[in-house]
C-alpha cells in the first residue's frame, strides 16, 4: 500500500467514525509537525543540513586490536560468498559485480541501531558475533582507516620511484582508495546517543538531518550527488526515482572508489582484437592486453589463478579462469571464504611465468536491490514494519511511526585497461517508518457471558445518564 497515506493505510479495516477521528489527528499532527520546520533560506535555496553529531571523536585505527581487524575481515568475506552466491540466483548470463564491503559497512552501521531478534539475523547474515559489542564496529574502523591509506601509500612508492629514476612525477589523481559513510535522517527525530557515538568513533560521520516527510526528493538528490563525489562521479543515481518516499526517515549509505595503476603497465602496443567465447553464444570480438611476467599463479585443480598487483603491491586483482570442461557456474558454487576448497579469493602464495592474455573491461551495473538476497541469508525481521526492531536509532518516533528497512540498494563499476584498474560502488540502506504495528494489535478477548455493568455517559461533558448492571439478558423486565 505504498503512496497511501499512513491513517488510510492502517485504519482501513476501523469503523468510519474512529477512521474519521484518526484521519482529523492526522491532519493536526502534519500542521504542527509543518509549524515547526526550517524555514528555506532566500533565493529558494535550503539551508545545508544540520548534522547530529557526536562529540566523540573518530578512534585511530592503531587503537583497534589486531585481532578486532581480523575478524572484521573474516566476517566480510564470508558474506562476500554469501552474497555472491545469492546475486548469482539473479543473474548468471550477464556480467555481475558485488561490492560485500561496501554492503558491509552500510548495513552494519544500520545493525547498530537494531536491537532484541532483529539484531541477532543481522548478526547472522552478516557473520557478526551478536555478544562482541563495540568490537565488530571498531574492526570495521580499523579495515577502512587501512584501505584509506593505500592510495597514499602507493603515491608515496611511486614518486620516490619516479625521483630515482628520473621518470616523471605520478598524478596524484591516478593513486585514490576511499572508503566513507554518510547517514541521513528524518530532521523531527531524535537519534540515540549511542547510536550516534558508535557512527562518530568508527565510521567518522553524524546523520545529516534531511526533510524526508515532505522534500523527499531533493534529499534523494542531496544523497546522489554525494555519492557521486565520492565515488569520482563513477557512481551515479545510487537512489533512483521512486526509491525514497514520505515514509522514509533514514537511508545510511556508503561509498568506495578505487584507482589505482597496475604495479606494471601493460604494453599498449600489444593489446590486440581476439575473440572471447561467451556462454551459450557466439564468439565476440575483443581487445586483449598481453603480458609476460612472474605473477602470483596456482592451478586448484578446477582453475587457472592469477594475481595482478596494483602499485606498491598491496592491492591485487585476481583472476580465476575455470579449465574448459568446468562450468563457470559449478566453480563458482565451491567458493569459500577461506579455508578449503576453491582459492579464487586469495592471492595465490607461489609465483610462475605466466603469458597473459587479459580483455579490456568497462561496465557499470545498474542499482540493484540486495532485500531479496539478505531475506534469503535470514534477515526477515529487519524488513517487516511489524516486527522490526530498530529502538536502537530511534526509541520514540515523534510520529509514532515503527522503523524498519524498506530496501537496501547497491550499484558498481569497473574498468581495466593497460594503465590500471578503477572500481567504485555505492551501497544504501533505507530506513522506512509504518504505523501498521501500532494500528493493528492482536485483538483482546471479551466475552461478555456474565452480569455486567453498564453507564449511558455524554462524553463532553461527562455526565452519566444512566448506570446500571444486566444480571440476565432474557429478563425484559416489565414492558
Amino acid at each position: 500500500m505504498a503512496g497511501i497515506p499512513w491513517y488510510e493505510r492502517c485504519c482501513y479495516r476501523l469503523p468510519m467514525t474512529l477512521r474519521t477521528l484518526l484521519t482529523a489527528a492526522a491532519c493536526l499532527t502534519t500542521i504542527i509537525g509543518c509549524s515547526s520546520s526550517t524555514s528555506p533560506a532566500k533565493g529558494g535555496q535550503e539551508d545545508a543540513p544540520a548534522v547530529a553529531r557526536s562529540s566523540i571523536a573518530r578512534v585511530s585505527a592503531s587503537a583497534v586490536p589486531a585481532n578486532d581487524l581480523r575478524v572484521a575481515v573474516a566476517a566480510n568475506n564470508a558474506f562476500a560468498v554469501d552474497l555472491y552466491a545469492q546475486a548469482l540466483e539473479r543473474e548468471r548470463t550477464n556480467n555481475l559485480l558485488t561490492s560485500p564491503i561496501s554492503a558491509t559497512f552500510a548495513l552494519t552501521m544500520t545493525y547498530a541501531g537494531a536491537q532484541g531478534s532483529t539484531k541477532s539475523e543481522m548478526a547472522s547474515a552478516l557473520h557478526l558475533d551478536p555478544n562482541a559489542g563495540n568490537s565488530v564496529f571498531a574492526g570495521q574502523n580499523a579495515l577502512s582507516q587501512a584501505l584509506n591509506g593505500r592510495g597514499a601509500a602507493a603515491l608515496q612508492s611511486a614518486t620516490l620511484e619516479a625521483s630515482r629514476s628520473g621518470q616523471s612525477k605520478p598524478v596524484a589523481g591516478d593513486y585514490q582508495l576511499q572508503v566513507v559513510s554518510s547517514v541521513w535522517g528524518e530532521r523531527t527525530y531524535t537519534w540515540e546517543t549511542p547510536f550516534l557515538d558508535t557512527l562518530a568513533e568508527n565510521y567518522g560521520t553524524g546523520v545529516f538531518q534531511e526533510d524526508f516527510v515532505h522534500a523527499f526528493e531533493p534529499a534523494r538528490a542531496a544523497i546522489n550527488q554525494w555519492v557521486s563525489a565520492n565515488t569520482g562521479d563513477k557512481i551515479n543515481d545510487l537512489l533512483p526515482a521512486m526509491a525514497l518516499d514520505q515514509y522514509t526517515r533514514m537511508v545510511l549509505v556508503n561509498a568506495l572508489h578505487l584507482k589505482l595503476p597496475w604495479a606494471t603497465a601493460f604494453e599498449k602496443s600489444a593489446t590486440a582484437a581476439g575473440d572471447f567465447k561467451r556462454a551459450g553464444a557466439s564468439a565476440t570480438s575483443v581487445s586483449f592486453m598481453h603480458r609476460a611476467a612472474e605473477l602470483p599463479y596456482t592451478d586448484d585443480g578446477k582453475a587457472q589463478i592469477v594475481s595482478l598487483p596494483l602499485s606498491s603491491s598491496e592491492l591485487y586483482l585476481v583472476i580465476a579462469l575455470p579449465h574448459a570442461d568446468v562450468p563457470l557456474a559449478d566453480y563458482e558454487a565451491g567458493l569459500k571464504a577461506s579455508g578449503e576448497g576453491s582459492a579464487a579469493l586469495a592471492v595465490p602464495s607461489d609465483s610462475s611465468l605466466v603469458e597473459l592474455a587479459l580483455p579490456k573491461v568497462t561496465f557499470t551495473s545498474a542499482s540493484v536491490s540486495l532485500a531479496g538476497a539478505l531475506r534469503a541469508l535470514g534477515v526477515h525481521q529487519a524488513f517487516a514494519p511489524d516486527t522490526a526492531d530498530f529502538s536502537g536509532l530511534c526509541k520514540s518516533p515523534p510520529d509514532g511511526y515503527r522503523l524498519y528497512i524498506a530496501d537496501v540498494l547497491q550499484k558498481t563499476m569497473l574498468a581495466m585497461d593497460e594503465t590500471g584498474v578503477e572500481a567504485a560502488a555505492a551501497t544504501a540502506v533505507i530506513i522506512a517508518g509504518d504505523l501498521a504495528a501500532i494500528a493493528n494489535p492482536m485483538p483482546i478477548a471479551m466475552t461478555v457471558d456474565r452480569p455486567y455493568l453498564l453507564a449511558l455517559v455524554d462524553a463532553p461533558t461527562g455526565a452519566v445518564l444512566m448506570l446500571g448492571h444486566v444480571q440476565d439478558p432474557t429478563d425484559s423486565g416489565a414492558p
